[in-house]
């Protein structure tokens, strides 16, 4: 959705590495927003998009307007199962069909055999697997790690609304559920006592969970025999930030 970062950019070198012709999109899609006014203070910076994209050897860039995807809207139907409704699905109501509906307009007119996602947004991740599973079985998903600051901080276009207290704040997040991860047994109580700590410095969480993939079932033990995350949401300087740690097998 534009206000590019390194995040972005390390998904036009992998596309680069794996494809022979890179297509970058960038569409600030109001179907993802639940939040009139989170869509209305999006970052917007396009120059600049457009000359990082050029630098990283971006091919094509589509840049369409809102009829060019929806003037022949229909609800696409994709049966997300247990994802749906929980963490992001449930705080973000409409926000997953907005992604469903956007990319089924991508997928249609681009039709690319590889696409490539960044890992922070790991449920996303997982609607992205239900539509190309049931819509567009050809193409290969590539799910890209989550790019970093120095300090720690997953990066995302929400972080330039942030203060520099903010970011040296919101840098805690990432500590927080790398500590998590190295718990062992129950859960509960670690998590608990982490929210209190992330209050502390001014960061409210929305949620912070230990889950199971893909189906992103809550669990209350870390079991290295299953596929399992942690999953965060929550505020600082109301900018809701999200970022996962995947628990190593």
């Amino acid at each position: 959705m534009g206000a590019l970062h390194q995040g972005h950019l390390s998904l036009v070198h992998a596309s680069k590495k794996e494809a022979d012709i890179t297509v970058v999109s960038i569409f600030v899609n109001p179907l993802q927003f639940n939040n009139p006014d989170d869509l209305k203070k999006y970052p917007r910076t396009i120059t600049a998009d457009l000359a990082l994209l050029q630098d990283a050897g971006a091919d094509v860039v589509f840049l369409p307007q809102y009829e060019d995807l929806y003037h022949n809207k229909s609800n696409v139907s994709v049966d997300l199962g247990p994802i749906e409704n929980v963490f992001e699905g449930s705080f973000r109501p409409g926000h997953f069909q907005g992604v469903i509906e956007v990319l089924f307009a991508f997928f249609s007119i681009v039709n690319p055999q590889k696409v490539f996602f960044g890992l922070k947004d790991l449920q996303q991740c997982l609607v992205v697997e239900k539509l190309i599973q049931q819509h567009f079985p050809s193409i290969q998903q590539y799910n890209q790690p989550t790019d970093r600051e120095a300090s720690g901080l997953a990066m995302s276009s929400r972080n330039k609304r942030l203060s520099r207290e903010g970011l040296v704040a919101a840098s805690f997040i990432y500590e927080t559920l790398l500590q998590l991860s190295t718990q062992s047994g129950d859960i509960q109580k670690p998590i608990q006592m982490a929210c209190d700590e992330l209050r502390s410095r001014n960061i409210e969480p929305e949620y912070l969970e230990l889950v199971q993939l893909p189906e992103m079932l809550v669990l209350h033990e870390i079991d290295k025999r299953k596929r399992m995350a942690l999953v965060f949401a929550g505020y600082i300087e109301g900018v809701r930030l999200i970022d996962n740690v995947l628990i190593p097998q």
